[in-house]
C-alpha cells in the first residue's frame, strides 16, 4: 500500500536492561557450548514490570520527545500483542485509555503475532487516509515474556527472547520520517507451523503448556516431510521477496537505494538466508543490536530504528526496510525515508507561532 504523506512523528520506546549471555551461562539458563555457534549476547529483561506499563512508558516517550501534543489528541490507538498481557478477559489498550489517552479514542488489540507493528502501521494510515478530519494514530506493542509458560533461553534454538515495548505515533504533513509504503500479507498453508498439532481446545494457557518454538517448528518439518514435503519453506521466502518487492515499488525506491534492512532478531542462520535472497551484507542489517536486546515479539524492527536514529545509524535522506515474520505465517514489509536525526515539532511551533 502506498501511503501517501504519512510521517513518523516520534517513536518512543522503553528497553529494560540487557541479561548477559554469559550471565546466564553462569545461572544454568544457557549451555555454553552455544554461546560462539549462535553469537547472541543477550536479552532485555523487563523483572515484574507488565507489559501495559511498558507499554505506556514508551508512549510516554514518545510524546516526551514531541513536545507539542498530548495523547488525548489521537484519533486512534492500536496495540498489538503476541505474549499475554494480564488478568484473563482484560485487554491492554484500555489501560492506556486509563492512563493517557481518556475514553474517547478508538482503541483496538491487535492479534497478528510478531509482524503485529507493521500490520497494524497499515491498519492506522489506511485508517488517516479514510477521512481527512483524522490526524494521529498510535501504533503501540509490548511484551514481557517472563512467565512460566516461557524459557527465554531455550524457547527458539539459536536465539533468546527479550521484552520491551515501542509506540510510534503516526501523522500527517511532517515527521522525523516519512512512511513509504507498508504491506502485509498472510500464507494459509504454513497455519500450522506454530501449533504443535496440539488441539485448538483448550487453548494451552488454560492448562499450563510451555511455549517451545524450537519443538513445535520440528514438529512441523517433521509434518511435512511425511505428507507433501516441505515446499511450503520456499513459498515462505517467494512471498518474503513479492512483499519486498511491492514496498519497495509503491515506494519508488530499489533495494539499492536501501541504507538498512530490520529483521526480526533471530537466529544468524535464518538471518543469513534473507541476506542471500535480498544481496545484502551484514552490515546493512539490524543483527548486532538485535543480539543484544533478542527477540522481543513484535517490536523488533521499531526499537532497532530508533536505535540506529538515535546512533547516528540512520541519518536525514537514508532509507530503511523492515521486513517481518509472524506465526500463521504472515509476512510483512514497510519503507520509510529517514527526515530528520530526531522527533520534530509542529511545523507552526517551529515558525516561533503556539500550536
Amino acid at each position: 500500500m502506498r501511503t501517501s504523506n504519512m510521517f513518523v512523528r516520534s517513536l518512543g520506546t522503553f528497553v529494560p536492561d540487557a541479561v548477559s549471555i554469559e550471565q546466564a551461562v553462569r545461572d544454568g539458563l544457557y549451555p555454553a557450548e552455544e554461546v560462539e555457534q549462535f553469537q547472541q549476547i543477550g536479552a532485555a529483561v523487563a523483572g515484574d514490570v507488565s507489559a501495559p506499563e511498558m507499554a505506556r512508558r514508551a508512549v510516554q516517550d514518545a510524546y516526551d520527545r514531541w513536545c507539542e501534543s498530548s495523547p488525548r489528541d489521537l484519533d486512534l490507538l492500536l496495540y498489538p500483542s503476541v505474549w499475554h498481557q494480564g488478568p484473563n478477559g482484560w485487554q491492554p489498550q484500555h489501560y492506556l485509555q486509563m492512563h493517557l489517552f481518556g475514553g474517547h479514542v478508538p482503541a483496538y488489540e491487535i492479534r497478528s503475532g510478531c509482524v503485529g507493528m507493521i500490520s497494524s502501521l497499515q491498519l492506522a494510515a489506511s485508517y488517516l487516509q479514510a477521512d481527512p478530519a483524522h490526524q494521529t494514530a498510535m501504533v503501540v506493542s509490548a511484551d514481557n515474556h517472563g512467565t512460566p509458560l516461557v524459557d527465554r533461553w531455550r524457547m527458539t534454538p539459536g536465539a533468546v527472547i527479550g521484552d520491551a515495548a515501542c509506540a510510534l505515533l503516526l501523522g500527517k504533513d511532517y515527521g522525523m520520517a516519512e512512511l513509504l509504503s507498508v504491506n502485509a500479507t498472510t500464507i494459509p498453508e504454513a497455519d500450522a507451523v506454530n501449533d504443535g498439532a496440539y488441539p485448538l481446545f483448550p487453548p494451552d494457557a488454560t492448562i499450563g503448556r510451555g511455549l517451545s518454538f524450537g519443538d513445535r517448528h520440528e514438529e512441523f518439518r517433521q509434518r511435512l516431510l511425511k505428507k507433501q514435503g516441505t515446499g511450503i519453506h520456499l513459498k515462505i521466502q517467494k512471498t518474503m521477496m513479492q512483499q519486498v518487492e511491492q514496498t519497495l515499488d509503491e515506494a519508488g525506491i530499489k533495494l539499492a537505494d536501501i541504507t538498512r534492512v530490520a529483521f526480526p532478531h533471530g537466529r544468524r542462520e535464518d538471518l543469513d538466508g534473507q541476506m542471500s535472497w535480498l544481496g545484502i551484507g551484514v552490515d546493512q542489517t539490524t543483527w548486532d543490536y538485535g543480539r543484544r536486546v533478542g527477540h522481543c515479539g513484535a517490536v523488533d524492527q521499531f526499537i532497532a530504528f530508533e536505535h540506529l536514529v538515535a546512533t547516528g545509524g540512520l541519518v536525514p535522506g537514508d532509507h530503511l526496510l523492515m521486513v517481518g515474520f509472524g506465526s500463521g505465517t504472515s509476512v510483512a514489509a514497510a519503507a520509510f525515508r529517514v527526515l530528520a536525526p530526531s522527533p520534530v515539532t509542529r511545523p507552526a511551533a517551529r515558525e516561533g507561532h503556539s500550536a
